[in-house]
């Protein structure tokens, strides 16, 4: 039971993974530039229309690996996303260093002594509801993320987890600002063994990024507190 309560919480976790969501989108960006390149360089050298395909598929597949590794390619690309998008393009910026950030735990939760950065109640695993805070690397393309990417986020992981019949449904996705920074509150729910499970989550894209992940299942209704625990949310410098 404990067990299998960890791993749900990590999904809520994985399913703002930096390496997918829109990090996927400027990939394909990045792909479809390099596409459109091979194919400016190999239309007066080739007039096979069958040897011109190949040579793009083989070219682009031998330099995918570089764009992958290309940063500034990479900014760049998210960047003129972004703007496209009318989206907040402070992430490729230079931004101010910090170093963490807090937020004050609602009344009866205790770091746990399973997993670092995760807050249990004092009665868990009756009361599995859970608090999950976890710090990465920058990465700009999670700017990008839609409720699209998402929710095809989520699926994925509980599929890759051998959870083929759960079905995610987002109730909120919001892009807001936490300490001037861009972030994300996302709502989602879904029902596993007969019991209903809401995530809500924020996503900070400061020089770092910040991830905090409220749990609770239908037996204890916590999102009140979980609201105002999220108020208190500032990044340290």
């Amino acid at each position: 039971m404990k067990k299998k309560l960890l791993n749900i919480l990590m999904l809520g976790l994985l399913v703002v993974s930096l390496s997918g969501c829109g990090a996927d989108t400027t990939q394909e960006a990045m792909k479809d530039e390099v596409t459109e390149e091979i194919t400016k360089e190999t239309t007066n050298e080739e007039t096979d229309a069958e040897a011109i395909e190949d040579n793009m598929t083989q070219t682009a597949h031998s330099t995918k690996q570089e764009v992958e590794m290309d940063e500034a390619t990479k900014a760049e690309l998210t960047q003129q996303l972004l703007e496209e998008n009318e989206m907040d393009t402070s992430v490729v910026e230079g931004t101010k260093a910090t170093r963490g950030c807090t937020f004050t735990l609602p009344e009866g939760f205790e770091e746990s002594a399973d997993m670092e950065g995760m807050y249990v109640t004092k009665r868990y695993p009756i009361d599995a509801s859970t608090i999950y805070y976890i710090e990465m690397n920058k990465d700009i393309a999670l700017q990008l993320m839609t409720e699209e990417t998402f929710l095809a986020q989520a699926q994925e992981q509980f599929v890759e987890n051998g959870e083929m019949d759960v079905e995610v449904s987002l109730d909120s996705f919001e892009r807001i600002e936490i300490d001037g920074y861009p972030a994300f509150r996302i709502v989602c729910s879904y029902m596993l063994d007969e019991v209903k499970f809401t995530h809500l989550e924020y996503v900070i894209n400061a020089d770092k990024s910040y991830i905090i992940t409220y749990s609770q299942t239908s037996e204890y209704d916590r999102m009140e507190e979980f609201e105002a625990s999220a108020a208190t949310i500032k990044l340290e410098y």
